[in-house]
């Protein structure tokens, strides 16, 4: 690669060329259990009306018998039409990956090369390799400037996600070099997603990530057809993706995680191939933003150490990157004023609940805002959110809360966690895992079976009985 190369040409001359032998053990190994983490948010997601309703839909416009497998169904669909029912699944399970903070590619990346792989015949070592390079491409393209996409009013998970799905597909297609640089530049194009939703509080963000899933797989397609070319300047350029959707195509940001406002082009590729920055992703195991699962987890860990019960809690101070205290962007705050926030949609509930009820309930099909089975501690937890203080800190780590809880003595303890505590690979993924699947049909003989298959995965025939493990065992 030359320093004179468009970032696009760039990754897509990387993606090319790379093979599966290629890749680090470890790099497999958390290929492995991205995969792993989405399929299982797909088995849970067919709890939820919302993805069985759009998946119905999506049925009933693109159902198509030679088409892609679609999960929980005998019924098959465009490889796009598979793509959105798919991620659809994935996404209503709320068990998502992060990186970041605010980009969550599983839900957008793995239906859209799963479908791909199927039709395309891939083997399973193939289907592996088109996620490394395409969730390797969203980590650095988002990595500093996610607050400044947020801070535009746009979502950055499916803005950035779009990109690496097209690539993941591209290559599952068979493009070259120069069929990859045109799906890059068409998925620039086809990003999209607005923060007022989220700002707001209504749902549209439900189909953001199934929409990118879509887009990336028609940018492959449209790529290949041969009838387009993409331009080579599409994300640096001067009227480009980094300029409309960061304000700058220069690197210069408006806001960041650590307080710098301008990022290094350079770095986006820099090391690429060598230093894999898909290694840094987190799983979300419990129903609420990434942010939260480290605070559900350490007020869990504290209060079991030191014995505690919410009575003997005075007032709890959780200190947080400042950009984690103003979701879902630094310039559209869901909360004019984030220290007196709703129930449901915040820290100070996900705090609460934890204190109160001593662990937090993971991701099991249901929405975050679904009835507790024990209203007494719902109301506690309701009471006990007006105990919880945020500390903004703009230098912090992003995920790696300290929490001081004052005692009704007077005595204060105090506790941090690291963000390299969330970072699993796949055995500590699967041990993790195990607490989702109560609410699974098949409980955890479907998902052992599901994490035997993705463990297995190499040739095509192991491909193949992964997609009918996620399409008929479940039925």
């Amino acid at each position: 690669m030359t320093e004179s190369a468009s970032i696009s040409r760039q990754f897509a001359r990387w993606a090319a060329a790379l093979r599966y032998e290629d890749l680090p053990a470890a790099v497999q190994d958390k290929a492995r259990a991205l995969l792993l983490h989405a399929l299982t948010g797909g088995l849970l997601g067919a709890n939820t009306r919302s993805a069985q309703a759009l998946v119905l839909s999506t049925l009933h416009e693109e159902g198509r018998a030679d088409g892609a497998a679609v999960f929980h169904t005998t019924q098959r669909a465009s490889r796009i039409g598979a793509a959105f029912a798919n991620s659809e699944l994935i996404h209503a399970s709320y068990l998502f990956d992060s990186y970041r903070m605010l980009t969550h590619p599983g839900p957008v990346l793995v239906p859209a090369a799963l479908a791909q792989a199927e039709l395309e015949g891939r083997s399973g070592h193939e289907l592996l390799l088109a996620l490394v390079v395409g969730y390797e491409l969203v980590c650095r393209l988002c990595d500093d400037f996610i607050p400044s996409t947020a801070a535009r009013g746009f979502r950055p998970s499916p803005i950035f996600a779009t990109l690496g799905a097209a690539l993941s597909c591209g290559m599952l297609m068979g493009l070259d070099e120069d069929g990859l640089v045109t799906t890059i530049s068409l998925a620039s194009h086809f990003a999209s997603g607005l923060n007022e939703g989220p700002r707001v509080g209504t749902n549209e963000l439900l189909i953001h990530e199934p929409q990118a899933a879509r887009n990336g797989v028609f940018a492959a397609m449209m790529a290949r057809a041969g009838h387009i070319k993409g331009a080579e300047s599409t994300l640096e350029g001067r009227a480009g993706f980094y300029n409309a959707f960061t304000g700058s195509h220069t690197g210069e940001l408006s806001h960041s995680f650590t307080g710098s406002k301008q990022a290094d082009m350079a770095s986006i590729t820099q090391g690429l191939g060598q230093h894999y920055k898909m290694l840094d992703f987190m799983f979300r195991l419990y129903p609420c933003p990434g942010y939260n699962q480290p605070v559900i987890e350490l007020m869990a860990q504290m209060r079991q150490r030191h014995g505690l019960q919410a009575q003997d809690m005075a007032q709890v101070r959780i200190h947080m990157n400042a950009i984690e205290t103003v979701y879902p962007s630094p310039a559209f705050a869901r909360h004019e004023d984030w220290q007196q926030p709703r129930v449901w949609d915040s820290t100070h509930y996900f705090a609460a609940r934890t204190a109160v009820a001593g662990s937090f309930p993971v991701a099991n099909g249901l929405p975050p805002g679904a009835p507790d089975s024990d209203p007494d501690k719902e109301a506690q937890a309701r009471a006990f959110m007006a105990r919880i203080k945020l500390v903004p800190e703009p230098q912090r780590a992003m995920f790696s809360p300290t929490i001081a809880i004052e005692l009704q003595n007077g005595k204060v303890l105090q506790d941090s966690h690291p963000y390299e505590r969330m970072v699993w690979n796949f055995d500590q993924l699967l041990s993790r895992l195990q607490a989702c699947t109560g609410a699974m049909e098949g409980g955890q003989k479907q998902h052992d079976g599901l994490a035997s298959l993705v463990l297995g995965l190499d040739g095509p025939q192991t491909l193949q009985a992964l997609v009918r493990h996620m399409q008929g065992e479940a039925v």
